[in-house]
């Protein structure tokens, strides 16, 4: 691994992959949806600037891009906004300057943006078909209420509906590169030095900061309604730590104990011994700040109120199931499914660059799975007491 800072404030990393010839690269942005004015704001200005070049006729733009590599496909997350895209070595550093050429002269025009407008809505509106995204977008309004983490990425239909290209092109510019960005790559090159020579020659904007604030401090239930709908979803969201506090590593494995996988808690007593379940498991995201562990599960109308009784009763005897045989079961499955995940150079790319973003440093990615297999049985049991007593916020979504 090569890193380099550069004087005008951006990271470069470097991983080096023999054989295909074929670089990966994934570009961190800090900040994300916490610290943009409307909601989707940052999500539609990234994919209409990264759509294509105004000062390359489009033909041309979408031929070049074809032959050297893949599209630019830019996200936007709570803490940070992204892009990633691949190249072949042969000819990287021409497909690098297409690139930033279209950072330069994004493509703003009426017809540009309307498209991508258009498509971010008709992506909102298929949300509403999905139980457990509704379950989860009223969770985080309740659960991070009055805070950066209380808006979504994605934004909503109003919020959206309103945006112009004036404000989409003036959040790009704004948003693309600040300081404390990072450009991550994996793959083959043939000049390392030439590459961050064309990175170090960027302009850069200021960095946005934020924080957050926010506990769960007592029980709150809610209905969320969904015409039509044939079955109850439940989605409950419990305190958790944040990246940088002690006991993260540790609730990662316990989110896998929970709910991760035909053997966790979740999927064996609430749906294999009890029959209450369709689906059910559960989930933990990586926070900045206030993390949450979420827990779902959804079943028949009629089997709603022992579900949800029965998903409560788990949490709260869950030291009890916090045995030898379920840490290393737990253990097993993450391991195998974090080295999978992590054997493309795409995903490289995007481990190494995003623990660099979210301020962990890169060589994190080489301690964390350490960190997480050496993790104490009866140490896991006491974040599992710490969490079986915890307030939670309950969102139900079901025919209304």
């Amino acid at each position: 691994m090569k890193a380099f800072e550069l004087e005008n404030g951006l990271k470069v990393l470097f991983k080096g992959e023999e054989g295909l010839g074929i670089v990966s690269c994934s570009v961190f942005m800090p900040g994300g949806s916490a610290v943009e004015e409307k909601e989707g704001l940052s999500l539609l200005a990234l994919k209409t600037g990264f759509k294509r070049s105004k000062s390359i006729p489009p033909l041309e733009f979408y031929r070049t891009q074809e032959r050297l590599g893949t599209s630019f496909v830019p996200d936007v997350s709570f803490d940070f906004s992204s892009v990633r895209f691949q190249g072949v070595s042969e000819g990287f550093d021409e497909f690098l300057n297409l690139f930033f050429e279209t950072v330069r002269n994004p493509d703003f025009s009426e017809e540009s943006f309307e498209v991508e407008k258009n498509s971010l809505m008709a992506a909102i509106r298929s949300k509403k078909e999905n139980p457990f995204l509704l379950a989860y977008e009223g969770l985080i309004r309740k659960t991070y209420k009055g805070t950066p983490y209380g808006k979504l990425p994605y934004g909503t239909e109003s919020s959206v509906s309103e945006l112009t290209p004036e404000e989409a092109e003036e959040r790009f510019r704004r948003i693309v590169f600040p300081r404390g960005a990072v450009f991550s790559f994996c793959g083959k090159v043939s000049s390392i030095d030439r590459i961050v020579d064309l990175i170090s020659r960027l302009e850069t904007t200021p960095p946005e900061t934020f924080s957050v604030s926010s506990r769960i401090e007592a029980t709150e239930e809610f209905v969320i309604e969904r015409k039509g709908a044939s079955q109850s979803f439940l989605l409950m969201a419990f305190n958790a730590p944040s990246l940088f506090e002690k006991d993260y590593v540790a609730y990662k494995l316990l989110n896998t104990v929970i709910g991760e996988g035909v053997g966790s808690l979740l999927f064996q007593e609430l749906r294999e011994k009890r029959g209450l379940a369709y689906a059910t498991g559960s989930l933990y995201p990586t926070r900045k700040f206030s993390g949450r562990l979420f827990l779902y599960i959804g079943t028949s109308p009629e089997k709603e109120k022992e579900a949800r009784n029965s998903i409560i009763e788990l949490v709260r005897k869950l030291p009890h199931f916090i045995t030898e045989d379920s840490v290393k079961r737990a253990k097993e499955y993450f391991r195998g499914g974090y080295l999978l995940d992590h054997e493309s150079r795409s995903k490289k790319a995007w481990y190494y660059g995003f623990w660099e973003v979210v301020e962990k440093g890169y060589g994190y990615e080489e301690r964390f799975l350490e960190e997480l297999l050496s993790i104490p049985v009866d140490g896991l049991k006491k974040v599992a007491e710490r969490l079986s007593v915890e307030p939670y916020h309950l969102a139900v979504v079901k025919d209304g």
